[in-house]
């Protein structure tokens, strides 16, 4: 990435690519208690708790250095109480996708990844409020054998449904169905 990518916004609102890229270092380098703690003193509010991973965290590391820990921690299998493997793999493919777009740097994963996130996510309430999100639509991928809920249909490739049930805008346009709009307002 060029100097200039860290300070751009990304797809996840409020956060440049440098916060994201921050705070996905909180999984794998952050000990379990001192994420507990983090999060009990932040009144059980994740959002509030990891914003002040982020300041903390971009505050004491230049982009280098979010460079060298994430490849140091690449094979952490470290997580945070209450956090599920899928939820980890969820972080990891929003945000990536946060990042690449924010950066024009395409990332794909393979389609059977999406699939396992989305059938993850589409039960999850908290951090992205999927649950509420979907709620009386029927979502169906194009690429891959994979469908849930009932209702007015939304339709498109796993990553664009992946993204979409994540709350970010920037997957509408590849989504179909007569129940996009009412996906997108939400």
């Amino acid at each position: 990435m060029a100097p200039a990518d860290w300070d751009k916004p990304s797809l996840c609102a409020d956060w440049t690519v440098k916060d994201v890229a921050a705070h996905l270092l909180v999984i794998p380098t952050i000990p379990r208690g001192k994420v507990f703690r983090a999060f009990v003193g932040s009144g059980f509010n994740l959002n509030k708790m990891n914003a002040k991973w982020v300041k903390q965290l971009t505050a004491e590391m230049s982009p280098a250095d979010i460079v060298a820990k994430t490849k140091s921690s690449a094979s952490s299998r470290t997580l945070p109480p209450g956090l599920k493997l899928l939820g980890a793999l969820n972080e990891l493919a929003v945000h990536s996708e946060d990042i690449a777009q924010s950066v024009g740097k395409p990332f794909d994963l393979p389609t059977a990844t999406y699939v396992g996130c989305l059938d993850h996510l589409k039960v999850t309430q908290p951090v992205f409020g999927t649950k509420k999100r979907i709620a009386g639509l029927r979502l169906e991928a194009t690429d891959a054998d994979w469908s849930t809920g009932e209702g007015p249909t939304v339709s498109g490739p796993s990553k664009k449904l992946l993204l979409a049930m994540a709350g970010r805008p920037s997957a509408f346009a590849a989504l179909t169905g007569d129940g996009v709009a009412t996906l997108q307002s939400r």
